[in-house]
């Protein structure tokens, strides 16, 4: 008499519930990927000075530690550092935003005359290889599509950055965020030990295996965002005093104003660089007149890239996330266009790292908890 269910039938449900089981945790995942996006994209003005703060806090930690190291107390320390930052701080910008706002200005009166000028040059060129490749009918097709799309382009570039600023507060919450940065930075440094100590007591769960499960991947989690931020906005900050200084040297218009873009921008691997690239060939162009100078331009950010390559990233990044070339790239893309504009592009690589972490915890490779096996009840 045959035995149901049969092995056939039981590999058969099995395989079913699991498959079933996959693409239910991926809607589930989809879900909350878009729940995250929305709550970011209304709250983004709210949330961009503790991004900022946190990240400052971050990079300005060791120079606290060091002064504790000379017996100075936390406060004192923080007192010291913040102090100095601030003034330094202060100094800068009352240097940079006057020729900042000057640069500012001339740009976006500018901007017209360079989108006009672009797309006669673009479809200039699209011209000239429509009538190279007249009888290639698939060139004919990329052509034609080409054409449809270079006119609107602009509006889609302006349509991209309007929406990464965007948020419920708008300019208004996103000003007085910057105002209030300084006060979340400051309570930030003065609490970095106390957080850093106590933060696990004020998770909602019970003490257990879980949550000392939780406790250690967040850590984990945590030790990359520590090293990713703090190393890569140095990195920035180099490769955009770098870009500025090259751009200013060849007098170009918005040069300085290119440099600090690079600084803020450097945050988003190998995309940030080339955000910034594009616009400056182009003011080159307008500017000059002639091929030579956006040549130049171009070799500036080729040699601050390969700085970046070769001696910069690795000797202040190095491989803190351990996450390949390729690996970064489709991460920068993918998480742009889950979470929508720079704010996409910016946490790209530490959400990446995140989702490495938790799989090679729980499906690649299991890591045994760091709490002590619980004592048996005795029989």
């Amino acid at each position: 008499m045959k035995i149901y269910p049969t092995e056939w039938q039981k590999k058969t449900m099995w395989a079913a519930l699991t498959a079933f089981s996959i693409v239910t945790i991926g809607a589930i995942s989809i879900g909350l990927i878009l729940l995250v996006k929305y709550v970011v994209v209304v709250l983004q003005s709210l949330l961009l000075p503790f991004a900022i703060a946190g990240v400052m806090a971050y990079l300005l930690e060791p120079p606290v530690r060091w002064l504790e190291k000379l017996k100075l107390s936390r406060t004192s320390s923080v007192l010291i550092v913040f102090g100095v930052f601030l003034i330094c701080g202060t100094l800068i910008l009352l240097w940079l935003i006057p020729v900042i706002s000057d640069q500012a200005s001339k740009f976006v009166q500018s901007v017209p005359d360079l989108a006009t000028k672009t797309q006669k040059f673009l479809i200039t060129m699209i011209d000239r290889y429509e009538q190279r490749f007249e009888a290639n009918p698939y060139v004919q097709d990329a052509i034609t599509w080409l054409q449809q799309q270079v006119p609107g382009y602009v509006a889609k570039i302006w349509e991209f950055i309007r929406g990464s600023f965007g948020g419920a507060l708008g300019i208004l919450g996103f000003l007085l965020g910057l105002i209030i940065t300084p006060l979340y930075l400051f309570y930030f440094l003065k609490e970095t030990t106390f957080i850093r100590d106590r933060w696990a007591d004020y998770l909602p769960l019970q003490n257990s295996r879980f949550k000392d499960e939780v406790v250690s991947t967040l850590t984990e989690i945590n030790g990359y965002l520590i090293a990713f931020f703090r190393g890569q906005l140095l990195v920035s900050i180099i490769n955009g005093v770098f870009v500025g200084i090259g751009l200013l040297s060849m007098n170009l218009s918005s040069g300085l104003l290119i440099g600090l873009a690079v600084c803020v921008l450097g945050l988003i691997p190998y995309l940030g660089i080339m955000l910034c690239w594009v616009p400056a060939v182009i003011i080159a162009a307008v500017q000059f007149g002639d091929w030579q100078h956006p040549l130049i331009v171009t070799g500036i950010f080729l040699l601050v890239n390969q700085m970046e390559g070769w001696l910069i990233s690795p000797k202040i990044v190095g491989d803190s996330v351990g996450l390949h070339p390729l690996t970064v790239m489709a991460s920068v893309v993918g998480w742009s266009i889950l979470l929508g504009g720079l704010l996409g592009a910016i946490l790209a690589v530490p959400l990446t790292a995140t989702a490495k972490v938790i799989l090679r915890r729980y499906v690649w490779k299991r890591v045994p908890s760091s709490r002590k096996p619980l004592p048996q009840p005795a029989n």
